[in-house]
């Protein structure tokens, strides 16, 4: 029974011992005077005792008419997902966590993944496997419902931006482990400040940053207008790539626009559009691993400038039930500080997801990107190639439990541009993955 069926039940019970109160005193008060012989006007107090029953029926249904009249508590219906977070989580390939008012003052999360990888080589040359673990560790402490400071320690190269893997090998060494978060974030109504390093504010896809890159310096986010139905907001970031002391430093600064809206209760649309300003002065700790496949000049230098102009549109569709979610995604990057090599783009498909025991999620994705087009140093470490490769992405994730899903990728690439080099074979190369991922 709820709690307003009771209020109305005690009030009636009340009411009715009321009206039965009255009764019996009153014929009682009747009794005592007949037997007294002192009754002047029998039908007279018989009136009058009709009169108060009927009072106290009034009365009772005065207070049930207010009661019915009083505000019905309600439970919360769910609110929908974000629709700003739904495109980013697809077109990601990540679940982003949501902050709640109700979130205590210390949160802590994290993730281990064990991966075998075999890479396949053509021309006769030898394939490799190799084992592959990872782990991650995250704490955020909220201050306050508008301020927090978090932190993370990750395994893998603290000199790799990209890439938290550790290949099982070196005679058992022990585990490298970093910290690769450190942050503040202050919110002020519908803008927030992020200070530090931190998870890369903008939406994305591999093909320009890749998921283990976590920029530093600071990022602002603003939420122009959100009424549930559609959204506007803008990120911002100034990035210190590489500090000199003898000349320029290397910065990065970038922003990007998201507008996102929910069509109907199964449809969803999401849009981005962002500028990425590199300005490379200062290189004494890039590695080839950072310059990777972009083109250098004799000097060691990048030959173009990369000012990225990038776009992403995303198309959610929930209408075959919650276990079938199907996304569609299309991303556009064009480096506009280089005079060729300049273009890249991305396609991709998926359906399904892994938020329950036994679901299946299935992915395609379909990478080209020329030599120039991303800064190779923060775009994909998937395969070998940062830059200028031709690339098939399948996935395939199957939720074990709650927290443990099993996935395998496979992916199929080789060079766009033969004459820039880059691979020792210009054929296509395939790698396989096979991941155990547990989250808590």
């Amino acid at each position: 029974m709820s709690r307003q069926l009771q209020q109305r039940a005690t009030i009636r019970s009340q009411c009715l011992r009321a009206v039965s109160l009255t009764a019996i005193i009153a014929l009682s008060g009747l009794s005592a005077t007949a037997q007294s012989g002192d009754l002047p006007d029998k039908d007279a107090q018989i009136l009058e005792l009709q009169q108060r029953l009927s009072a106290q029926e009034e009365r009772l249904a005065r207070l049930e008419a207010l009661l019915e009249s009083a505000p019905q508590p309600v439970n919360p219906a769910p609110m929908r997902e974000e629709t700003q977070r739904l495109a980013t989580s697809r077109v990601n390939g990540i679940e982003p966590t949501t902050a709640s008012p109700a979130l205590p003052k210390l949160s802590v999360s994290g993730d281990a993944r064990l991966r075998y990888e075999h890479n396949n080589a053509s021309d006769g040359r030898r394939s490799d496997s190799r084992g592959a673990l990872r782990a991650r560790l995250a704490a955020r402490y909220q201050f306050s419902p508008s301020f927090e400071i978090g932190a993370r320690i990750v395994t893998g190269d603290p000199d790799d931006p990209n890439s938290a893997d550790v290949s099982l090998s070196n005679f058992a060494d022990d585990l490298q482990v970093s910290l690769d978060q450190l942050y503040v974030k202050k919110s002020f109504g519908s803008l927030s400040l992020t200070g530090g390093k931190f998870a890369n504010p903008f939406r994305r896809t591999d093909l320009v940053w890749d998921g283990d890159v976590n920029p530093q310096g600071i990022a602002a986010q603003y939420v122009a207008y959100d009424n549930n139905v559609a959204r506007l907001a803008g990120n911002v970031l100034y990035f210190p790539i590489e500090r000199s002391v003898v000349g320029p430093d290397s910065t990065a600064r970038g922003g990007q626009i998201t507008l996102d809206t929910q069509a109907s209760d199964k449809w969803n649309f999401g849009l981005a559009a962002g500028y990425y300003d590199y300005e490379i002065e200062a290189m004494a700790t890039a590695n080839a691993g950072d310059t990777r496949t972009n083109r250098l000049g004799s000097d060691g230098a990048y030959i173009s400038d990369f000012d990225l102009f990038d776009i992403i549109a995303s198309v959610n569709y929930d209408g075959l039930g919650g276990r079938w979610p199907i996304s569609l995604a299309a991303e556009y990057v064009e480096n506009l500080g280089a005079d060729d090599y300049d273009t890249g783009y991305m396609l991709s498909a998926s359906a399904g997801q892994t938020a329950t025991p036994g679901s299946l999620s299935v992915d395609y994705a379909y990478h080209v990107a020329e030599a120039d087009a991303v800064f190779a140093a923060f775009a994909q470490d998937n395969i070998p190639l940062g830059s200028n490769y031709l690339q098939h992405a399948v996935g395939l994730t199957y939720a074990l439990t709650d927290h443990i899903d099993l996935g395998a990728n496979i992916y199929a690439y080789r060079l766009k541009d033969i004459e820039l080099g880059g691979l020792p074979s210009t054929d296509w190369q395939q790698r396989v993955r096979f991941n155990l991922v547990a989250e808590f």
